[in-house]
């Protein structure tokens, strides 16, 4: 699992070089991008050369399974990816207009003026 997300992501580092993107952005892309498609593509070519019967439905539901369990998998994880690549959570005391503190947002402030 760890070579096919490694496997994935550098081709993706390397189509983003020279773009406005971060190092963190870029990583974030390449883990959290769309998975499953080629389970996809090579499951229906698997069920449309098996013969009609169980050989044509063990393959619909081996890439059925496999598409679940990425998405499953993948989703699961994507929280962990992205607090890991975002940072830090803001507190709820973290500063001016942040929940249960008096103080306005001097942003919002300068906005209705």
């Amino acid at each position: 699992m760890v070579a096919l997300t490694v496997v994935r992501i550098l081709p993706i580092m390397l189509a983003f070089l020279g773009s406005k993107f971060t190092w963190r952005e870029r990583l974030m892309v390449g883990a959290l991008g769309p998975r499953g498609t080629t389970s996809i593509v090579f499951g229906l070519l698997a069920f449309n050369a098996a013969p009609d019967g169980q050989y044509a439905d063990t393959a619909l539901y081996a890439m059925t399974l496999t598409v679940l369990g990425s998405v499953l998998l993948h989703g699961g994880g994507s929280v962990v990816i992205t607090r890991s690549l975002t940072g830090p959570r803001p507190s709820a005391g973290g500063g001016p207009g942040s929940p249960g503190t008096d103080e306005p947002d001097p942003s919002v402030v300068a906005m209705r003026s």
